[in-house]
């Protein structure tokens, strides 16, 4: 079982200039190995067989023609063709479960990555080259001469798999650092009755039963007209100047500010329902068509409590403490079955 921890780190100027330089020499492998089979497409489209056999340029080759490519991480470089892969295999998934309509959701083709976008990297622990002290709190990564500090209380004894860095467009850089962990906790065969419960989902209140209900705080609408107000800003401004950078630096800061409330809110409330529930059942809901056909409830759903990452969270934690997590059919009526509930 993987699990995975998130630390700030606070990287000195000369790190940061190392960290910002892989970023660069990473985004700019992504987008030639992109371009490269963009053209390889359209060259070859009518020869199938020449297609699919052709060989594509590796990092390597594009270490020689671009010697500065030497100076980063050489695994950082080799996780973009597993990253550009990936996004290939999802966008013909994609459109082969839409075909069968086994789902809504539409999944682009790959695109250029952006330097104005969140930028990461990601390098494998080989040969111990990831270290981590936890007393001293600083990390060690490959091709960064210096130990980096970080701030967080969290300790573990599995050895690291493979470290994410990324950096947020408000300027954080953040390490994800994934283990894999033993569980040896097996899934609950007999379950108390009075510790099953089964949720109805409400766009007004989020999760409600017959005798409680679990209200949503809402972080977006809250902080709505402050981000219109910095989006007008933003979009009055002259484009590469100062002041319009500095704006979007505090919106960007003020979208991370509602993220990081709601996951903490999120979390403290699967921690409950993991704690005290052996069982909890939810409705499996058409997320894509609601948003698609209904504005409102899109936006209470994605932005205030976000379903999808409240489900998930959830799911690990249950599984985590062999206990279940139930998603019933969407087309369920549950909101019937429970009468007289406030909606």
């Amino acid at each position: 079982m993987n699990r995975a921890y998130k630390f700030r780190l606070y990287p000195n100027k000369e790190q940061k200039e190392l960290l910002d330089k892989t970023f660069g020499c990473c985004r700019f492998v992504y987008n030639k190995m992109l371009e490269e089979r963009k053209t390889i497409y359209q060259e070859l489209k009518e020869n199938k067989e020449e297609l699919y056999n052709y060989k594509y340029k590796t990092e390597k080759e594009f270490k020689e023609e671009s010697p500065f490519l030497k100076e980063v991480d050489a695994k950082a470089l080799q996780s973009e063709w597993r990253h550009l892969n990936s996004a290939y295999e999802n966008f013909f998934k994609n459109i082969k479960e839409r075909r069968q309509k086994k789902t809504i959701r539409y999944v682009g083709y790959p695109k250029f990555k952006s330097k104005k976008n969140r930028q990461s990297y990601t390098t494998y622990n080989i040969n111990n080259n990831c270290k981590i002290d936890f007393k001293k709190k600083i990390l060690k990564l490959p091709k960064i001469r210096t130990w980096i500090k970080y701030k967080d209380d969290r300790v573990f004894n599995e050895k690291i798999r493979h470290i994410t860095v990324s950096k947020s467009r408000s300027g954080k850089y953040f390490a994800s650092i994934l283990i894999e962990i033993d569980n040896t906790i097996s899934p609950k065969q007999i379950l108390e009755e009075n510790k099953i419960i089964g949720f109805d989902m409400s766009a007004s209140k989020f999760l409600i039963t017959k005798e409680f209900e679990l209200s949503s705080p809402r972080f977006y609408r809250k902080k709505e007209s402050k981000l219109k107000r910095y989006h007008r800003e933003v979009s009055k401004k002259k484009k590469g100047s100062k002041n319009r950078n500095r704006t979007r630096i505090e919106l960007a800061k003020e979208y991370k500010k509602i993220a990081n409330r709601k996951r903490d809110w999120i979390h403290k409330i699967t921690h409950l329902l993991s704690k005290h529930f052996e069982c909890v059942v939810l409705e499996n809901l058409n997320i894509e068509g609601m948003k698609r056909f209904n504005s409102s409830v899109s936006k209470s759903i994605t932005l205030d409590f976000s379903w999808y990452q409240f489900v998930s969270i959830l799911r690990y934690k249950m599984e985590s403490k062999g206990k279940h997590l139930i998603l019933i059919g969407r087309y369920f009526l549950s909101s019937v079955l429970n009468v007289g509930l406030k909606t």
